[in-house]
Parts: C-alpha cells; structure tokens; sequence
C-alpha cells in the first residue's frame, strides 16, 4: 500500500514522499486522524540542533502526537472504526535479555528509558503521514474524548510517567516549576488524580499562570512561603538553569527533584546545596505504554477534557505541504498562549 508521508530534509524544508507500506496479518491499518507539533520536532525543522545530529536524522518524519482510527485489523485486537493513540515508544527483543536494562524493569521506571529504543519523530519516522501500519501492541484504544483532546495523550503520558517517580505517601507539599505547555499539562495530572495536594505553580508570565486555576501561583524570587519535599521542574531549555537552581534552594533536606525541561545545552547547577541537603535529582523521558493505558482512562473524566480544551488554539484541514508550513510558523511563533495549533487530515 502506498501513503503520503511528509519528511523534514534540511532545515526550514518539508517534502512530501510517496511510501509503500507492507499489510501483514500481524499489523492493523490506521488512518491518522489529528497531530500536534513538539517542541522537538520545531527544533529538528528549524535545524536547532547539533548539525551532526541532524545530518544523521536528516530526512525524518515528524510529530509523535497523533492519534486516529482503525481502518484494518487482521489480528482481531481492534474493530475498525475504533479510536486509537498511536504509541510513539517501542523496544525489541534485546531490552528483555540486555542486562543493562535490570532497572528498568521497576514500576517507576519503564522501556522508555531502553537506551536503543525506537521513538517516532526521533530515531525513525513520525506519525506526519495519512496511514499508518504497526503491530496492535503500539496502539490503545480509547473511548469518550473527541480528537482534538485525544491528541493530547502523549504529553500527558509523559506527565503520568513523572508522577510515577513520586512517592506520594511522602509528599506533603509539592512545586511545579514552569508555566507553559508541558508544566500544564503536568499540573491536569497532578490535581484531576491527588485533588488535596498542596501544591504551588512557580512560573514568569501571568497571563499563563492565569491557566492553573486549581493550584497556588507563585513567582520564585518573590516566594516566601514554606520549602517542599518535592519539585518538578517543565521548563528546559535555557532557563532551566534557573529553575532548577531556584529548585535547589526552596528544597527541604532529602527533597526529590524531579527533571522533566529538555535542553541542548549542559546547564550548572548548585552542587554543593544538593550534597548538603542530600537532595535526589530523577530524570523523566518520554512514556510507556501503561501511561497510555492510564491517560486513555483519564479521558473518561470532564473534568480533563475540560481542562485540556483550552489548549485547542485552532484545527486546521491539511491538504499540502504549504498547511504543513502554516501549522509549524503558528506554533513556532507562539509564545503567549498554552496551547497548540492541530493538524487534521
């Protein structure tokens, strides 16, 4: 079967290729129904990387964001018709036996931290094409939510894998550090699943902080409230120097901090507080499966939906590369708003 796939090839340029995909009885046909754009997929189209990096991605299929409809399922897993995610994490065979991989296996932990892990959008191609073929166990089903709120189930599965590096019977007051998308999506998961946390949102802009109505706000260098036991910092990039020390200092003896900001660059931090305080610094990448499986629960909830609505800035029909480059100059030139603009085939 041959599909449209659109590939980023050099910085700034987006191509459509024709590709054939192979239908066993093992794969189930989707058509891809609603894409969001990444903070990473703006950094590979604006070449915003290691130019060695790129050239070994260079062209790559982005979006990892994606959701849609079975057309064919020979493996009986799912009907057509059936709304799905699509899973943009998968391992082999390796990450059961590779040694390795011995932590990985614990319930805070996951494959997607398997360091030879295939991730859509990143070490192979994304979901930026019309159909798509895989096996049923990269695809969860879920129910209620229309697209344009679906869609958003892979940010907050990474969310739910953060909060399963918490211990919660050992958190009594809680800071989340950013105010943009990823810090709000992380605070949907934090009060529509512990509604009695105590926590406060620490951010710079406050038209955004507006947004987390159901927490405390705060701004880090005007704070004088009480320290926590627990922070997370959604910020990355340039500024996550900042937060993370600001983090360092408003954290109490033995307090975990939790990392989720990327950046390209190495950022400096405060050593010497973290030995004195014995703070414990947890890294979270990406998701799994089972925070698939949970979120597609989570969408049940309308209180979520609701939640997540306003992060719908606009949906726009794609038919060419020229809607492609619109949606991508949309998000890219956003910079007041929590939210994206959606790409709908």
């Amino acid at each position: 079967m041959f599909i449209n796939i659109f590939k980023v090839t050099s910085p700034g340029v987006i191509e459509e290729f024709i590709d054939a995909i192979d239908l066993d009885d093992k794969s189930v046909l989707v058509k891809v129904d609603t894409m969001a754009i990444c903070k990473a997929d703006i950094r590979y189209f604006l070449g915003n990387r290691d130019i060695n990096v790129l050239n070994h991605k260079y062209p790559l299929a982005p979006i990892h964001e994606a959701v849609g409809h079975v057309i064919k399922d020979p493996t009986g897993t799912f009907k057509p018709g059936d709304k799905v995610i699509l899973v943009p994490n998968s391992v082999d065979e390796n990450y059961y036996t590779d040694k390795a991989n011995r932590r990985c296996f614990r319930k805070d932990l996951g494959d997607n931290y398997y360091q030879k892990a295939t991730f859509r959008s990143s070490t192979a191609d994304g979901f930026l094409r019309n159909f798509y073929a895989c096996s049923p166990d990269l695809l969860v089903k879920y129910e209620d939510a229309d697209p344009s709120i679906a869609v958003f189930s892979e940010l907050l599965s990474v969310a739910h894998a953060a909060i399963r590096r918490i211990d919660f019977n050992e958190v009594e007051k809680m800071a989340l550090f950013g105010d943009g998308i990823m810090a709000y999506i992380v605070y949907i998961m934090l009060v529509n699943n512990y509604p009695n946390l105590d926590l406060i949102v620490f951010g710079i802009d406050d038209n955004k902080l507006a947004c987390f109505k159901k927490a405390k706000i705060a701004k880090a260098n005007e704070y004088k409230g009480d320290k926590f036991d627990t922070l997370i910092e959604c910020v990355g990039g340039k500024f996550s120097e900042t937060a993370i020390n600001q983090m360092i200092d408003l954290a109490i003896p033995g307090a975990d901090l939790i990392l989720m900001g990327v950046s390209e660059d190495k950022v400096q931090i405060n050593t010497r507080v973290i030995l004195d305080k014995g703070l414990a610094l947890k890294g979270v990448t990406r998701s799994n499966k089972s925070d698939f499986e949970f979120v597609a629960k989570m969408l049940k909830n309308k209180e979520v939906v609701n939640d997540l609505s306003i992060m719908v800035l606009s949906k726009n029909k794609i038919n060419s590369v020229n809607d492609i480059y619109k949606c991508f100059d949309s998000d890219i030139n956003n910079k007041t708003l929590i939210g994206k603009n959606l790409m709908i085939w």
